[in-house]
């Protein structure tokens, strides 16, 4: 034991001598240790400030997009509540975002809490951009609202009942294209037809006169008369003819101092002859003269008919090409749920209704017959006027009675032809031919004029709507203003004001119906184009129909049934913007009653054009196609009218007799908002509605916030180290100054 604490204390002592040996050189080391220990606390300072730093950076960004949403989240709830739009209401929006980051920022309860990050608001600043009233920001918000409700609602409500007619209302569009031109130009060839036949019957009847001074009456002969039994015709000339010689050479043969037995009958047959030569030569140069201007005149009515009728060809050709068919195809092949192709038997009859026109067509052999007619007419009339120079040449002379029985001859054969009735006269078996192929006319033109006094019917109620009663000032006030709404949303996204989409009334039963089946065209032509993709305008249409009012047809039922202006006494208070929206919107009239009074026309112009397909197929068996669209329409404007007055007094309507469903009047006003005004416009509208209604201006309301917050934060190391570094690293719009971190945020939201 004892051994082992000796060596245990030398071993000390040995130790001891080398501390003290070596006392300087731990000196040196404890200044390196704290040199190098200073230089690791440094950079560990500085990653403290930066981690700091960037933990201010992350919690900036989140204060500031926070920040906005709560500004955001101000929105006008009367706008959004009542027509699904978002917009900034009317409290500061400053004052908002200043409130959240502040509230944000402020310091806990307890004061003992160590601030890792303790942020301050150094400013703050809020734009609002994007006005509601703007096109671009009101349309996307009205599709952000329709996008997904308006593609089904408008297909399953309105499309499905269309396809089932699609390929009959087709055919009906084409029918009465092809067949309304077809009556224009039939009408007028035959017109030109019977001018060529009256320009020949004038030609003819111009012969007339010349029996009274040729010979009358006709006969195959002429007996021998005397002198002096007084020369009225040609004949009388030629048949005193003889005597006149016999006596002018007795009185030749006399002595010279003889006495003249025979002078004053000679003189009187001689100046008698003469003077009948002056008037026969007169009137058949006149008949020369005015036989070749009529009989040209034949010549170009007849040319101007075959040109019709060539016309006529062209249209029935020109009508399988249509460009307006590919609408109704692509409605019609389009799988639609809840519909069907119904109507494919009734397409099929009335397209054999419109292969039918070609019995209106003329044949080449028809229209030539005509033409050898009028040659032969002016041939006869060269032949007559040859023998009439023949006769007035022969006059007085020799030969004078063979040329008066041809003349005679000659003109009771031409007049037989051409200028008197009977049995031989070739012109009146040309118009018993052309009547036999008018056989329908007659049943025609009855047709038509029932039909425009029917139309005449419905346009009273057009004109009772109108006219309406005229105690409506405050309604009347009321859209002064909203049309002062109307163009200041107009100025303000510098549109064009255009003039409003209501159209004439057409009071041509066949213009009426024409124009129905364009505006049918149109229908079918904007569902295909739906079809083929959603567009915008379908979603301001659904928008419009779905947020704005429209008008209680119902109130109309006094009116429908008889046009009495005096029904339309109790309109006055109903006649108010409100309770005519959608009609403002669609026709954009800043009056009472023309809203009301378009859409009204315009249904009955929808029904007139169904109606009128259904006509096509109850008349189909009368054979001749213009009378059968005559029909057609007659039954279109009687049924159009039922219809109108079942639609007033219930509000809704059999679709067609073919697809027996229900439509409304709303549902017509959402087909019709296809076919009128700019979207530009119509969302003008709906903006001064906006504004009109709820008093607020959506140019004045912003849709989009744009940011800037300034924060600050107290660096703990960083000041101290940039003085022993001589610079720190900063970043973007970020600076340091004096003690402080400074960082600038933005942010943007919008609706």
């Amino acid at each position: 034991m004892k051994k082992y604490d000796s060596h245990f204390v030398m071993k000390r002592k040995a130790l001891d001598s080398g501390r003290s040996a070596g006392t300087g050189e731990d000196g040196a080391v404890s200044i390196f240790l704290i040199i190098a220990l200073s230089v690791v606390f440094m950079f560990v300072a500085v990653f403290i400030d930066y981690a700091r730093i960037a933990a201010m950076k992350v919690q900036s960004e989140r204060l500031t997009h926070a920040a906005v949403r709560s500004v955001m989240s101000a929105y006008d709830q009367q706008l959004q509540q009542e027509y699904g739009l978002y917009a900034f209401g009317e409290t500061s929006g400053d004052l908002i975002m200043g409130k959240t980051l502040n509230e944000s920022l402020k310091p806990g309860e307890r004061g003992d809490a160590f601030k890792l990050l303790p942020l301050h608001l150094d400013s703050s600043g809020l734009e609002l951009q994007r006005p509601l009233g703007t096109y671009e920001i009101f349309n996307r918000q009205i599709s952000e609202e329709m996008k997904y409700k308006a593609p089904i609602d408008f297909t399953l409500e309105l499309i499905s009942k269309f396809k089932p007619l699609s390929q009959s209302m087709k055919e009906t569009s084409n029918t009465v294209d092809v067949l309304k031109k077809l009556r224009k130009l039939y009408d007028q060839r035959e017109k030109a037809l019977d001018d060529m036949l009256e320009k020949q019957r004038e030609a003819g009847k111009l012969a007339l006169p010349f029996p009274k001074v040729i010979m009358q009456p006709p006969g195959s002969g002429i007996e021998d008369e005397s002198l002096g039994g007084g020369i009225e015709t040609a004949a009388d000339a030629a048949a005193q003819y003889n005597d006149y010689l016999d006596k002018s050479l007795e009185d030749a043969s006399r002595a010279e101092d003889e006495e003249k037995q025979y002078t004053g009958l000679i003189n009187d047959y001689l100046d008698s002859v003469s003077s009948l030569r002056s008037v026969i030569s007169g009137q058949a140069d006149s008949l020369r003269r005015k036989q070749e201007k009529l009989l040209q005149e034949a010549e170009e009515h007849l040319e101007k008919a075959r040109t019709l009728n060539e016309d006529m060809k062209k249209v029935i050709q020109e009508v399988e090409t249509r460009s307006t068919n590919g609408g109704y195809d692509q409605v019609t092949s389009h799988p639609v749920p809840g519909s069907d192709n119904s109507s494919l038997g009734d397409a099929e009859m009335i397209q054999s209704i419109r292969k039918q026109a070609e019995k209106l067509i003329h044949s080449d052999t028809f229209m030539n017959g005509f033409q050898v007619e009028i040659s032969r007419q002016t041939s006869s009339s060269s032949s007559i006027h040859h023998q009439l120079s023949a006769l007035v040449s022969s006059m007085g002379g020799a030969g004078m009675e063979s040329t008066v029985l041809s003349a005679s001859q000659g003109i009771e054969d031409y007049i037989s032809k051409y200028g008197a009735a009977g049995a031989g006269n070739i012109l009146d078996r040309q118009q018993a031919a052309l009547e036999q192929f008018r056989t329908s006319d007659h049943e025609r033109k009855e047709t038509e004029k029932k039909a425009q006094i029917k139309l005449k019917e419905a346009a009273k109620v057009m004109e009772s709507i109108r006219s309406g009663d005229k105690n409506y000032s405050q309604a009347l006030q009321q859209f002064k203003e909203l049309q002062g709404y109307y163009e200041e949303s107009l100025s303000f996204n510098a549109a064009d004001s255009g003039s409003p989409s209501g159209k004439e009334w057409d009071s041509d039963p066949y213009d009426s119906g024409k124009s129905s089946m364009d505006s049918m065209d149109g229908i079918f032509g904007s569902m295909s184009s739906l079809l083929g993709g959603v567009r915008d305008e379908l979603f301001q249409n659904e928008y419009a129909v779905h947020y704005f009012q429209h008008f209680d047809i119902t109130r109309l039922s006094g009116l429908a049934g008889n046009g009495n202006s005096s029904a339309s006494g109790s309109l006055g208070d109903q006649l108010q913007v409100k309770d005519q929206e959608v009609e403002y919107i669609l026709y954009g009239f800043h009056n009472p009653t023309a809203n009301i009074a378009a859409a009204y026309g315009e249904i009955f112009a929808s029904r007139l054009a169904i109606r009128t397909m259904e006509g096509f197929v109850v008349n189909s068996k009368m054979g001749n196609p213009l009378l059968i669209l005559a029909s057609a329409i007659l039954y279109g404007i009687e049924k159009a009218i039922e219809d109108m007055i079942t639609l007033c007094e219930k509000g809704s309507i059999e679709f067609s007799k073919y697809v027996p469903v229900t439509i409304t009047y709303r549902d017509h006003l959402r087909i019709f908002l296809l076919l009128h005004g700019s979207k530009e416009k119509k969302m003008s509208r709906m903006l001064a509605l906006i504004e009109f209604n709820t008093g607020i201006n959506p140019a004045e309301r912003g849709t989009y916030a744009s940011s800037q917050v300034v924060f600050a934060m107290n660096l703990w190391f960083l000041p101290g180290v940039t003085k022993s570094l001589g610079s720190v690293f900063q970043s973007g719009s970020d600076e340091v100054q004096g003690s402080k971190y400074i960082v600038t945020r933005k942010a943007d939201f919008s609706y």
